[in-house]
């Protein structure tokens, strides 16, 4: 083979490695670019979220207004505690507390005793509202804007016009919340009628069903109770929430004063309904009904025999479950302190415990 060959072949050779090398670069890159369009996030279409990289169908219920998860409003990061006598920066005093009948449990002697013994200086006083108001989540808020309280428990989040009430009185407002709780409806125990979906719950305390013959019950006449929504965060909460901010009916009034009252209302009459926390309803000698979202849906029972039905509300399968909070007023006092350490006890490992012994269901 004479020089010029040689130099030829070379030639052809080293332009086809040139060729080879840039096609693979170009199918590197085609390879690259279809992974960037594979795994970079797309806008999905109206109705759909994104999940795992793909769109899926977010379905809602029409006659069910479930209410937005609270935002804690602290950015204060709550240590957890084994036992309640670790819990430190406990202040020494009498502390004023009151609010949310939700709360009734938590209040127990049996359940402040347990706290007093751990932290003997650490004495709390439950204060009702005067004659002009009930107790309730409302009113305890009220009373600590006031002043009348170191700190307040409430089974609803705090409003705007509170959070805006207490800037003008050079404090800050926070919630945060220590239990899970379930609202339960019952019935006279003699009623036949045993569960109700939430839209005809929302009929009976607008008016729209005063028949239980018109749920599949006798003819008898409903006798709806309640509490003062302007008082109690349970009855807002069902205002908001099930009545979809619809005005209680008229014959709802006059206003039971306390759950107690509504009980014994609902025991003496054989149409009676009404509702409070589940862990004040499910050891009466009332009824609780079982509720649904939906009439196509599974019907779930707020109790267990006498006990909570605490397994469902932690699941979040029972239609009508909520958080409760503690409200402390941020102002750098001794209540900010008696408010913050009454927090760090209840959700201690051992003041979880006394939650889940009074019927609530431990958050944590």
């Amino acid at each position: 083979m004479n020089r010029n060959n040689i130099d030829k072949d070379r030639k052809v050779t080293s332009r086809a490695k040139r060729v080879a090398i840039n096609s693979f670069i170009i199918l590197a890159a085609l390879g690259d670019a279809y992974l960037i369009w594979a795994l970079w996030p797309k806008t999905c279409p109206t109705g759909q979220e994104k999940m795992n990289n793909s769109c899926v169908v977010i379905s809602s219920s029409s006659n069910f207004a479930i209410s937005p998860r609270p935002t804690v409003s602290s950015h204060t990061s709550i240590p957890f505690y084994r036992t309640l006598a670790e819990v430190p920066n406990i202040p020494q005093g009498i502390f004023r507390y009151g609010g949310s009948t939700s709360f009734a449990p938590l209040r127990s002697p049996e359940i402040t005793a347990q706290i007093l013994q751990s932290h003997p200086e650490f004495k709390l006083s439950y204060a009702a509202p005067a004659v002009v108001s009930e107790p309730g989540s409302g009113s305890g808020i009220k009373m600590l804007l006031q002043g009348q309280l170191s700190f307040s428990q409430s089974s609803r989040p705090v409003k705007i016009q509170e959070f805006q009430e207490a800037k003008t009185k050079n404090f800050q407002l926070e919630q945060i919340p220590v239990a899970i709780d379930g609202v339960a409806f019952y019935v006279n125990p003699n009623l036949s009628v045993s569960r109700l979906t939430v839209s005809q719950i929302k009929d009976i305390y607008t008016g729209k069903i005063t028949n239980w013959n018109q749920v599949g019950g006798p003819n008898l006449q409903v006798t709806p109770l309640s509490r003062n929504p302007e008082d109690g965060g349970t009855p807002e909460y069902i205002q908001e929430t099930v009545l979809v901010n619809e005005s209680f009916t008229v014959s709802v009034k006059p206003y039971v004063p306390d759950t107690t009252t509504a009980i014994q209302k609902v025991f003496k009459t054989p149409g009676g309904i009404s509702y409070a926390t589940a862990s004040e309803v499910c050891n009466q000698s009332i009824k609780p009904l079982s509720i649904a979202r939906e009439a196509n849906q599974n019907f779930v029972s707020p109790c267990v025999g006498k006990q909570v039905n605490k397994i469902d509300f932690a699941k979040d399968v029972y239609p009508l479950v909520r958080r409760l909070f503690v409200v402390i007023k941020r102002d750098g006092s001794l209540d900010e302190q008696a408010g913050m350490g009454y927090v760090n006890l209840l959700l201690s490992d051992e003041g979880q415990q006394l939650v889940n012994q009074t019927g609530l269901v431990p958050i944590r």
